[in-house]
């Protein structure tokens, strides 16, 4: 099983809360209830954890929160996915987006272990799936070999 490392998603919670802590504050004033109101909003979000897993015939992807329980989880069918591109983020960081044939599509930030990518264009070859790389893609897969 993989973990998936979205770059902005804490950057996000965070903002959420902060302006929503403030937006109470406004009309109710500061108050240890409204933080205690806050709180299990804010460990909610900060327990958001995403997997993906690659098995021969097919793909789970799944949204985990509160550590252990599994909120989402979806299982992705070779004949469900119309492409997988590949595309570098931030420095150095490798990324995939899941483009499925109805529904949306899935963002694998940054896989860890790095070899996630490795796997999920195996699969990909298995099952002749269309890939697509970006240029800065390839040049950052020639640089790591």
């Amino acid at each position: 099983m993989y973990d998936v490392r979205p770059q902005i998603l804490p950057i996000i919670c965070i903002f959420i809360v902060v302006i929503f802590l403030n937006v109470l504050s406004e009309f109710y004033g500061y108050s240890f209830t409204l933080f205690l109101f806050v709180l299990p909003l804010f460990i909610f979000l900060g327990s958001l954890r995403f997997k993906f897993n690659i098995y021969d015939d097919y793909l789970v992807y799944q949204v985990i929160i509160l550590f252990k329980i599994s909120f989402l989880k979806k299982e992705i069918h070779p004949t469900q996915i119309n492409q997988l591109k590949f595309f570098e983020v931030g420095w150095f960081k490798r990324a995939a987006v899941i483009k499925l044939k109805q529904g949306i599509n899935i963002r694998l930030a940054i896989l860890e272990p790095t070899e996630a990518n490795d796997h999920l264009h195996e699969f990909a070859k298995k099952h002749n799936i269309m890939v697509d790389k970006t240029k800065d893609y390839l040049r950052l897969e020639r640089r790591n070999k």
